[in-house]
This record gives structure tokens, sequence and C-alpha cells, in this order.
């Protein structure tokens, strides 16, 4: 193995490390964590994952690339294997957004610490965005890509000294670093999910059902929410 081949996706997600020690959670075969190291981004980093076949996998790909006294490979649920203030940053990306919340909340040790977070959520990236808040955390960076016709946002978070200001509704859902930064991709993907939801609403205007008058109120509130979206990105 000679080299790293890595997506637009996971490019990104590297991109918003500056910190030298860091642990992959969920790392599957370790191409981030080699990644980091050989670009020179991070001189430790601790990969792990809940399956034993991925991490042997990527045992024998750390030690292809002579990389073995960089990163330490440990069979984890998510932070279970790592001490407290061992990294100054960890990694999750790829789950859904209510598995990254569950690992926040049992790794709460490492929170207390004021480890730094680098998330992509693949779903309910609201549910994210709220946790991070609860637990006193900052977005100080968002972005958001497209990938082979998919969306992709990342998000970086720290321990804030100050207060947080409560997100609303439409911040929670869409970021409000992305909002104000009038991100484009952002821009594009409510305009996509706006014409969805107009298109369904007028093909459900004919079929008159509970379920169906039920999913009617659902749309009235998410074009109401693109809405106010595209209104704040201007």
């Amino acid at each position: 193995m000679t080299d790293i081949k890595l997506s637009k996706r996971m490019l990104e997600v590297i991109n918003m490390v500056d910190e030298k020690s860091v642990a992959d959670i969920g790392c599957d075969h370790a191409f981030v964590a080699m990644h980091l190291v050989k670009s020179g981004k991070a001189s430790k980093v601790i990969a792990m994952d809940v399956k034993k076949g991925p991490l042997n996998i990527a045992k024998d790909h750390i030690k292809a690339m002579c990389l073995e006294d960089d990163i330490d490979v440990r069979l984890s649920n998510g932070f279970e294997k790592l001490s407290p203030g061992e990294v100054e940053a960890a990694i999750i990306a790829g789950m859904g957004g209510p598995l990254i919340v569950d690992i926040l909340k049992k790794g709460q040790p490492h929170i207390d610490k004021g480890i730094h977070l680098i998330l992509q959520p693949q779903s309910e990236i609201y549910k994210v965005r709220e946790y991070l808040c609860e637990i006193g955390y900052k977005i100080i960076l968002e972005h958001m890509l497209i990938e082979e016709d998919k969306y992709y946002t990342i998000i970086k978070a720290v321990p804030s000294k100050d207060s947080i200001e409560p997100y609303s509704e439409v911040e929670l859902l869409y970021g409000r670093n992305l909002l104000l930064a009038k991100h484009e991709v952002l821009f594009s993907y409510i305009n996509k999910q706006l014409s969805k939801c107009e298109e369904l609403f007028e093909r459900l205007q004919h079929i008159h059902t509970d379920k169906s008058e039920s999913r009617r109120d659902e749309l009235v509130k998410e074009i109401s929410l693109c809405k106010e979206a595209l209104d704040i990105m201007g």
C-alpha cells in the first residue's frame, strides 16, 4: 500500500484538524489516521473501532506504511478505550446523528477535559448541534459539500467559556454558521428541499386521508423553515 485515497468528505474532515494528537472513533480501515500522520498534520493518532475486522485491516495498512510508532490501534466502543486528556481532539465521522450524540454522552469525562470535536453526522444533524449547545460547546467551523449527489456537513466544536446563544429551529436544522456565511452548497440544498416539499404538497392536495393530511401539515412546516432559511441567506 503506497497511496492513501480519500473521499472529498474525509479530506474536509482532515482539513478541520489542527491538533497534533487525535483519536479517530469509528476509524474503519484507518485511512484518515494514516493521512493525518503522513501529511504531518498530527504526530499521534489513536485509531479506534468497535469491529475487529476493519481494525485488523487497519493494522495491516499501518504496518505497510511503516506507521506503527505513530498510530495506536484499539478495539473500542466509542471513547471506551481512550483515557481522558490522552488526545486533544476526536473525530467521529460517518455515523448517524443520534449515534454520535450517544457516543458523546458516554464520553462525558472527555467532554469535561475539553476535548475538541470534529463531527460528520450522516443524519439528523440538528440533534448533534442541539447537544453541543447543551454541553457548552461552540461550533467554530462548519462546512458542507456534495459528493456523488449526496450532501455532507462537517462540524468542528470546542468548549466555550462564554454562554452560547440558543439556536433557533432553523439554525439547528441548517447550521447557524452555514446560514450566516450564505454557504452556496447549503443554498443549493435548501432550494432542492423546498422544491421537493412544494411538489409533494401539491400531489397530496388531492388525497384525503388522515395520513395525507398529517403529511401536509408536516410539509407546511418544512416549507416555512426552508423559506426562513433562504430569507436569512438573503
